[in-house]
């Protein structure tokens, strides 16, 4: 089901930011190479879908999404459902915790010299001076600055916003606070990430288009358009209306905010296991 609200705020980057920061999830393998990020969109009962770049979660391995509240939730590869011939990717996570949502804006609304935010989870070690085992949420301000005319693998929105690995997956918004594109090229990103150099020479060509401060979104009315094909029905916030630019340009903060710094990764993910741990321990005292 989709809602259709008549009308979009103009909001301040700050507004952005912290819609930003309670919709956004990291997505982790154990695999400490394999990082990614995603966006919360859906809520049916006690199970959560997330909205991510599918090159995030194509490799065998024992995932975990972490929320916006720093849990660790266990993801199940013969869950995640892929959208056809494009890179991108629902995945679902089961939870008695209440989450935020993002709206989705129509994206063909965006256009070239709009503002646009990024949000989304470096890997450690890539922000300032994080350890390899801390990561700092990243919500980078930039402008469209294209629109390819034959998207390759569904990406499409040009923009200048700065991103670093592990943003992959993560969403874009508008000046309303609405996901308007999914992020998952940039200049940091390799060919092994993206399944590229299994692939020809001629669909390897897209790392051409990538230059330097330049970074690549799928139009978040390409995952509206193909979700049914993937038998995907789900209840979401879709707003048709612009939103008014606002007044003046986001300046990030010089300060992190504690709500974006996970200091002990690991310890973040290995809540998982203590949960599945408490669970057998269960099971062994009353066997079922």
């Amino acid at each position: 089901m989709i809602t259709l609200p008549s009308t979009a705020l103009a909001l301040t980057g700050e507004e952005v930011n912290d819609i930003a920061r309670e919709v956004t999830v990291l997505i982790r393998g154990k695999d400490p190479s394999v990082h990614g990020s995603g966006v919360l969109i859906s809520r049916s009962d006690k199970t959560y879908y997330v909205l991510t770049a599918y090159h995030v979660v194509n490799e065998p391995d024992e995932y975990r999404i972490i929320t916006p509240d720093k849990q660790a939730y266990q993801l199940d590869l013969n869950k995640v459902k892929r959208l056809p011939n494009v890179d991108l990717a629902v995945i679902e996570f089961t939870s008695d915790n209440e989450y935020k949502l993002a709206k989705f804006a129509n994206s063909d609304l965006a256009k070239e010299g709009g503002s646009v935010f990024v949000s989304g989870w470096p890997a450690p070690g890539l922000v300032g001076n994080t350890s390899g085992n801390s990561t700092i949420r990243q919500f980078t301000g930039g402008q469209i600055s294209g629109l390819l005319e034959q998207p390759y693998n569904g990406y499409k929105l040009v923009y200048t916003n700065v991103t670093r690995r592990g943003m992959s997956g993560g969403p874009v918004f508008d000046v309303g606070g609405r996901v308007v594109g999914i992020h998952g090229l940039g200049e940091t990103e390799d060919l092994k990430a993206l399944g590229l150099e299994r692939m020809s020479p001629e669909a390897a060509n897209i790392i051409g288009l990538i230059k330097p401060g330049f970074n690549y979104a799928i139009p978040i009315n390409t995952f509206l358009t193909l979700a049914p094909q993937a038998n995907l029905f789900l209840s979401l916030q879709v707003e048709s209306s612009p939103a008014t630019p606002p007044a003046t340009p986001y300046v990030a903060s010089n300060q992190v905010d504690e709500r974006d710094k996970i200091d002990d990764l690991n310890s973040v993910l290995n809540t998982v296991n203590n949960t599945l741990d408490t669970i057998q321990r269960v099971r062994n005292i009353f066997p079922f």
